[in-house]
C-alpha cells in the first residue's frame, strides 16, 4: 500500500501540485491564508507579502505631510469662498423683506453660515497642528 502525505498546508492549487510539503513560501504556517491575501501596496510601486495590515507594522497614515497640509489649505479656502458666496446671499435676503419664504431662508443661511465658520476654525487648528510637527 501506498504511504499517504499528510494534507498540505497551503491553500494555492499551484503549490498543492507540485507536490511541496510544506515548503510552499506562506508566511507562517499557523495561518493558511492563500498569497494573493497577504501582498499589499506601500507605495505606488512597492508591493509587500506580510499577513498583518500595514497599520500594525507601519506606524503613520501614510500620507506626506506636506501633502496633508495643502489639502487642508484647499479645502480652508473652497470654504471661505462658500462662506462669502453665503453672506452675499443672507445680505440680498435681508434687503428683500417679501415674503414669510425669505424668513425661513435668511435662517437657514445664518445656521449654514454659522456650520461653515466652524468648519474653517477646525480646518485652520487641524492646519496648525500639521504645520507644528
Amino acid at each position: 500500500a501506498r504511504a499517504s502525505r499528510p494534507p498540505h498546508p497551503c491553500t494555492v492549487p499551484s503549490c498543492r501540485d507540485r507536490g511541496d510539503s510544506g515548503s510552499c513560501g506562506s508566511m507562517d504556517k499557523d495561518e493558511k491564508v492563500p498569497q494573493y491575501k497577504t501582498i499589499k501596496r506601500l507605495q505606488k510601486n512597492y508591493l509587500v507579502r506580510c499577513n498583518e495590515s500595514l497599520k500594525n507594522i507601519i506606524p503613520g497614515t501614510g500620507v506626506k505631510p506636506v501633502s496633508h497640509i495643502r489639502r487642508i489649505e484647499h479645502e480652508i479656502k473652497q470654504k471661505r469662498t462658500e462662506l462669502g458666496q453665503l453672506t452675499e446671499e443672507e445680505l440680498l435676503v435681508q434687503m428683500d423683506h417679501t415674503s414669510q419664504k425669505k424668513v425661513k431662508n435668511a435662517q437657514e443661511l445664518s445656521q449654514k453660515k454659522q456650520e461653515l465658520q466652524e468648519r474653517i476654525k477646525q480646518l485652520e487648528k487641524q492646519l496648525l497642528e500639521l504645520e507644528l510637527l
